[in-house]
């Protein structure tokens, strides 16, 4: 009893006061709750864009610094690519010097003094040469490893040189011999043995020599790449010591023997060495950049603390260093993060305001919300036909949609009941919409393909049509020999056989589509009938002059063997896949094999055609549809003969398929029935 006071109690009986509280409590409470998950989102969305704007502003800091770098670096490979050049165009300098003076005095005296007094007067020039540096020479010596000439080793001529080694154990003159061997001059470079402390190792020497074929003597100079070194050196410093970028970055080099370079932006001139002198930050930094670049050649990043330029305060930094390899070079360069926060908490700000103008945007849609709600809650209250709204949105809604009612959500069993009434109405309209949407997609579907049918065909009856009249109207003209009239009545002839046998497949087409199509089997003598074939195609195949395709039938029947079929409609099957087959294919093999196995003739017509795509194989023998345009385009045909072959095929009591391979060729294998 008390259960039902209480029911009465919350659930009215009259169906306008339920609804109305009904509504009014849940458009409240969905109001008041989707408010909360926005401004609940918004703020989850605040703290997931602050944080990847943070991270965003950190990371395009780091590829700024790493370009910055990398920029440097390539200056220090173009630099140095030049340095090297011009040491190599020193010596070549130098030697060509020699040369072109050893060459004018040979021409200037050659039949006037003997050979010894020549070459005593090229030594003598040779060796009054002044060059830019005291330690450019140069040196001559024999094809067969004699000495001649040494500025700086006189005991060396008329000694063989060949295996002689220099201090780093190089076999310098037998070097130089084996590389004149196959050439007139040439650069020879050889590493130098240096100490652990040298800031330019590995040292290089290299040497140009160049032919002196008057008296079988080669001329040659070398340079050691460290004698030049420092001052390339100095002026890769000055260059980076001059970089600066945004907020106070400047780039910094140094040796991995821990000799500074290029400090606080500045060319580093004192005796600090980073590596052994352990004491204070600076060893710690360094050890850090070592570790950056350990195992890579993309270099690496670490932080720390530093102070900015005319500061003494220490500041975290991030710095991106890496290893210019051949001379031990450590090119780096950083930001201070403090000034990076400083910036990310500027766009916090901006994005904390932006988020309460959002806040505050959708408190005042909530309010406006709520006053509507009312208002919209207030006029159903005083309508007469509250009751009947959810129907009338249900009915309404409906005309474009098949959602259902709810039946459960009714509270009065006359609602119930017409709830039940009108869901079987919507599956009803619903399944007999579906199968007329589907009938429609058939028959439009069926009608494009007929039209695109319809347009091929047009085309196919107007070309050998035009060739018919257009012959035709030649034969009038009484002026043409008869050479020419019998070629334009052959070509009338082809063309109308064409004509007659494109009219027949749209005959048989049509009967398909009738469902009219029908045989008549008659008894055959299947060898007799394959020779007829074999010699048709073999005489057609040598007739073709662009063609080159070898015509075979293999078959495994008994001569005696006869078969109940339609003798046309088998012929007719053969000449469309034959037909394609030689239309598909330029050059090769067109083989037909039979066989008689279980009360069926199996028939397979292979050829080593253009193929056919595996996406194609279902669609090629459907009615009204042709292989890909690109094909048809090209080799022509109306489509139809694949369509036809297939529905023959089963009205004789058998099935086709197709194995094709795209540029190897395609096989149609078919069977009927033998009886």
């Amino acid at each position: 009893m008390s259960d039902k006071l209480f029911r009465k109690l919350a659930i009215p009986s009259n169906v306008s006061t339920y609804l109305s509280w009904t509504l009014i409590i849940i458009t409240v409470a969905t109001t008041l709750l989707i408010g909360g998950v926005l401004i609940f989102e918004q703020t989850i969305y605040f703290n997931r864009l602050s944080e990847k704007k943070s991270n965003e502003y950190i990371e395009n800091q780091k590829i700024y610094v790493q370009e910055i770098v990398n920029n440097e670096i390539e200056y220090i490979n173009t630099q140095n690519d030049l340095f090297k050049k011009q040491i190599n165009s020193k010596i070549r300098q130098n030697v060509n010097q020699a040369y072109s003076t050893a060459e004018a005095i040979y021409q200037k005296f050659k039949g006037i003094k003997s050979d010894e007094e020549i070459k005593s007067l090229i030594i003598g020039t040779i060796s009054s040469l002044k060059f830019d540096m005291e330690y450019e020479e140069v040196f001559i010596t024999g094809l067969d490893g004699i000495g001649i000439y040494y500025p700086r080793r006189p005991d060396f001529s008329g000694k063989d040189l060949r295996k002689l080694k220099d201090k780093n154990g190089a076999s310098v003159v037998f070097e130089e011999l084996k590389l004149l061997r196959n050439k007139e001059e040439g650069f020879l470079d050889y590493e130098i043995e240096s100490s652990e402390n040298s800031e330019n190792f590995p040292h290089k020497k290299t040497a140009f020599v160049k032919k002196f074929g008057h008296f079988n003597w080669y001329f040659g100079s070398k340079q050691y790449l460290d004698d030049y070194f420092p001052k390339f050196r100095d002026e890769i410093a000055q260059k980076i010591s001059s970089v600066r970028f945004r907020y106070g970055g400047y780039v910094f080099m140094n040796n991995t023997n821990g000799k500074p370079i290029v400090m606080d932006g500045k060319v580093f001139s004192g005796k600090l060495n980073l590596l052994s002198d352990t004491i204070g930050l600076r060893h710690k930094t360094f050890l850090q950049q070592l570790k950056a670049i350990d195992n890579t050649d993309h270099g690496g990043f670490f932080c720390y603390k530093w102070n900015k330029i005319n500061e003494d305060n220490l500041v975290e930094k991030c710095s991106y260093v890496k290893l210019f390899k051949e001379y031990n070079w450590l090119i780096g360069a950083g930001f201070y993060l403090d000034e990076i926060n400083q910036n990310i908490k500027n766009q916090q700000i901006e994005l904390r305001n932006d988020q309460q103008k959002s806040i505050a945007l959708i408190l005042l849609i909530l309010f406006v919300l709520l006053i509507l709600e009312t208002l919209i809650i207030y006029r159903f209250n005083k309508s007469y036909k509250s009751d009947f709204e959810r129907f009338f949105n249900f009915f309404y809604l409906s005309q474009n949609s098949f959602n259902k009612l709810n039946i459960s959500e009714f509270y009065f069993d006359e609602f119930r009941r017409a709830g039940i009434a009108a869901n079987k109405m919507i599956l009803l309209r619903e399944e007999i919409e579906s199968k007329l949407i589907e009938e429609q997609k058939k028959a439009k579907e069926a009608d494009r393909l007929k039209s695109a049918f319809l347009a091929n065909m047009s085309h196919e009856i107007r070309t050998p049509m035009n060739a018919i009249l257009g012959f035709s109207e030649l034969l009038e003209d009484e002026n043409q020999d008869e050479p020419d009239k019998t070629l334009f009545i052959k070509l009338i002839r082809r063309n109308g056989e064409m004509l007659l046998n494109l009219i027949n497949d749209i005959i048989d087409i049509s009967k398909i589509e009738a469902d009219l199509l029908s045989i008549r089997k008659r008894t055959l003598e299947l060898n007799k009938f394959l020779n007829e074939i074999n010699d048709h195609y073999t005489e057609t195949l040598a007739s073709k002059k662009d063609k080159n395709i070898q015509f075979k039938i293999i078959s495994d029947i008994n001569p005696e063997v006869s078969i109940m079929t339609d003798e046309i409609r088998l012929r007719q099957i053969l000449d469309n896949l034959i037909g394609n087959a030689i239309k598909f294919t330029h050059s090769g093999n067109l083989t037909i094999h039979v066989q008689l196995k279980d009360g069926f003739v199996h028939f397979s017509v292979s050829d080593t055609g253009i193929g056919i795509p595996a996406s194609q194989h279902a669609s090629i023998f459907e009615r009204f549809i042709q292989a890909e345009q690109s094909t048809k385009m090209n080799f022509g045909g109306t489509g139809l003969g694949l369509a036809i072959s297939k529905n023959l095929i089963e009205l004789l009591g058998g099935k086709i398929s197709v194995n094709s391979e795209p540029g190897v060729g395609s096989t149609f294998s078919f069977y009927i029935s033998a009886h």
